[in-house]
């Protein structure tokens, strides 16, 4: 290793490659911080107006419970209408803190909003109303961190690494490592540690230096343990490339062969994985798209509205004739169309939350398909362990949406049954708003992410004993 180290550190080369990966790091926690930035100014602005919107519907009903004002003659402006409220502008904010690793990965959080403005609608009234982010943004991907280690990585890593043993049977020095008492396996361990543990141990320290700078929250509330099994994580990952390395270069073929052999197989792991086993699973359990999904939902509403028009239509043909059956009462709060807007609601929102479970269902089998699949590729599973680190991976979301789910079954009771017992809104009804529970400042992930990394870590860690023991026997009978 030290003789080894003596060779690297007069090599321009490595120390390009050095130079590129940290700034690959430095660009892409930059480009982080700018998301976070973002994403918190969003928060603040959702807030904002809701107090604004709050604001205005509690001094407009103070004035009407003061008799200074008349209330307003369309039911859907009125304060005191609780279905109205509880569906427009009394909708409330609920949003996912951002995690003490958020700038390591997008993850997740570009497919799903931070921020969503419930209301006493049915779920897809805020979970698709807002464009998440430009098409073609989402087509090209984000250059954050888990692009850097996943892709970027293992590219210069196996760069440095490629002719480990290739490259001294090339000059000729081959026979006088081997004459050595040192096995040509330990030999060779030596020069990968020096060549990949030098690019690993710079990138991590770049790592820590740059969160540092750009987001020292990063280290507080739990961000610490986190950034220290990031840390582990890194070390594995590259550790898997490199013994890699070592498997190609144990076939005794020249330099040019290693080169294409590793190149490929970042192609094949990184790229065509992937998409394969995406692919496999949309034939396996087909599920619509996003799109396809929001049409039936608006399409579920529109018939349950056609339906309730067409029963009431033929309750009036049925019953023509009898007085008082057309009348319609001067208060807003019990008027036909408030009624109305109720039964729609209602109907509505139970067709659409069929066609939303019969999806989550086909999303979930999809899912699971790829999470077990996702063991033929080690980058895959990496991938996943840095998304649930930084807070933004499958777990942590889906705890999200489910605290979601239960808070707009209690924010559509509060209003839902008010409305059915006609049941004007007050100033302290205003005040006793459910509201959505804040998370806590120390960032703890469910316990089903931490098994995921755990089992991540652990299966890659197994792939890593596989190839040394597999290069090391192939080692031992060419030497």
């Amino acid at each position: 290793m030290s003789c080894e180290w003596l060779l690297v550190r007069n090599d321009l080369g490595w120390w390009a490659a050095v130079v590129v990966l940290l700034g690959c790091v430095a660009y892409a926690l930059h480009n982080g911080r700018v998301r976070l930035d973002e994403r918190i100014g969003n928060v603040a602005d959702a807030q904002k107006d809701e107090v604004q919107r709050l604001k205005s519907l509690t001094g407009l009903l103070g004035r009407v419970e003061r008799g200074e004002v008349k209330p307003p003659d369309a039911p859907y402006r009125d304060p005191r209408n609780a279905i109205y409220v509880g569906r427009g502008q009394g909708a409330t904010v609920a949003y996912l803190p951002d995690a003490p690793l958020s700038i390591a990965a997008v993850g997740l959080s570009d497919l799903y909003p931070q921020v969503l403005k419930i209301s006493a609608s049915s779920k897809d009234s805020f979970l698709f109303v807002d464009e998440i982010a430009n098409p073609a943004h989402l087509l090209n991907g984000g250059f954050d961190l888990a692009f850097v280690l996943v892709y970027i990585d293992p590219l210069l890593i196996l760069a440095v690494c490629y002719n480990v043993l290739s490259g001294e049977q090339e000059q000729g020095t081959l026979a006088l490592t081997a004459a050595s008492s040192a096995p040509l396996t330990k030999v060779l361990l030596g020069k990968l540690i020096v060549r990949a543990g030098g690019l690993i141990v710079a990138e991590t320290l770049g790592i820590w230096a740059v969160l540092t700078i750009v987001s020292p929250s990063s280290f507080r509330g739990g961000g610490v343990a986190t950034l220290v099994v990031l840390t582990l994580a890194i070390g594995l990952y590259g550790t898997f490339w490199a013994a890699l390395a070592l498997l190609v270069n144990s076939f005794r073929r020249d330099s040019a062969f290693n080169a294409v052999a590793l190149v490929m197989a970042w192609v094949l792991l990184l790229l065509v994985a992937p998409a394969a086993i995406n692919a496999f699973a949309q034939v396996r359990y087909p599920a619509p798209a996003r799109s396809e999904m929001i049409l039936a939902v608006r399409n579920a509403a529109i018939d349950a509205e056609r339906d309730r028009d067409a029963t009431e239509a033929r309750y009036r043909e049925e019953h023509r004739g009898v007085s008082g059956l057309a009348a319609e009462s001067r208060d807003p709060i019990s008027n036909d169309r408030t009624r109305q807007t109720l039964d729609v609601t209602l109907a509505a929102d139970a067709r659409a939350d069929e066609v939303l479970a019969d999806q989550e269902r086909r999303v979930k089998e999809q899912r699971h398909l790829c999470d077990r699949l996702a063991f033929l590729a080690p980058p895959i599973l990496f991938h996943d362990a840095v998304a649930e680190l930084a807070g933004n991976g499958h777990t942590r979301w889906d705890d999200y949406l489910a605290r979601v789910g239960m808070f707009h079954k209690t924010w559509k009771t509060f209003f839902v049954e008010r409305a059915k017992q006609n049941t004007a809104l007050t100033t302290t009804d205003y005040a006793r708003f459910p509201r959505f529970p804040v998370y806590g400042s120390r960032f703890v992930l469910p316990a089903e992410g931490r098994k995921r990394i755990a089992w991540s870590l652990a299966w890659i860690c197994t792939v890593v004993a596989v190839l040394l023991i597999w290069a090391d026997r192939r080692l031992l009978r060419t030497e």
